[in-house]
């Protein structure tokens, strides 16, 4: 989501935390939209994306935003392009998913996926 190599939090100028900046991701997908790329993609997990504790404590990748949360929050700060996320079926009900997903559909015009 946020594209950076793991020790890229050293160089001086990088955006330590990305990964729960929402502005970051606004201007992501803005970008992408000028860009006319068809869509904006967030993973959704189960726990922490880094095991390693030592990796997680100097990178802001090890934390993020929950993955339909942030797509509604894109879909107010863009107009086309399309917004997809995946989900655990494992951890969510099925009636909980799909109501978070046919909100977001509804939030953005018809861009969900």
């Amino acid at each position: 989501a946020t594209g950076h190599h793991i020790a890229a939090w050293r160089h001086p100028d990088a955006h330590v935390t990305a990964g729960i900046d929402i502005d970051h991701y606004i201007a992501l997908a803005r970008m992408a939209e000028a860009a006319k790329f068809d869509m904006v993609f967030c993973e959704d997990a189960a726990g922490l994306r880094e095991a390693n504790v030592n990796i997680a404590s100097q990178t802001s990748r090890s934390i993020g935003f929950e993955p339909i949360s942030l797509l509604s929050a894109l879909a107010a700060q863009t107009e086309r392009i399309g917004l997809v996320s995946t989900a655990s079926t494992s951890y969510n009900e099925p009636y909980g998913l799909a109501r978070m997903f046919a909100s977001l559909d509804n939030l953005s015009g018809g861009r969900a996926g």
